[in-house]
């Protein structure tokens, strides 16, 4: 297998990515279908899925005591 070396981004990934848009474009065009969303469709309130998460996301104060312990042990060194 080859060294890919790609630098600053994956560039096979990027590609697939633009394939799959241009491919859904095309077939909601092909069916005369709108690729606007709707302002009634969106929701107010958080998705199941989003409140899931944020039960897992950290809090500010968690963030702010790991960045306090990382200046403390730097300072330690």
């Amino acid at each position: 297998m080859a060294n890919k070396v790609q630098g600053e981004g994956d560039f096979d990934a990027a590609r697939r990515y633009n394939d799959e848009t241009s491919k859904f474009v095309k077939d909601k065009a092909k069916k005369g279908e709108s690729l606007e969303g709707s302002a009634k469709d969106a929701v107010d309130g958080l998705t199941p899925a989003e409140k899931d998460a944020l039960q897992h996301a950290k809090s500010a104060g968690q963030d702010k005591r790991d960045a306090d312990l990382l200046r403390k042990l730097e300072k330690d060194r």
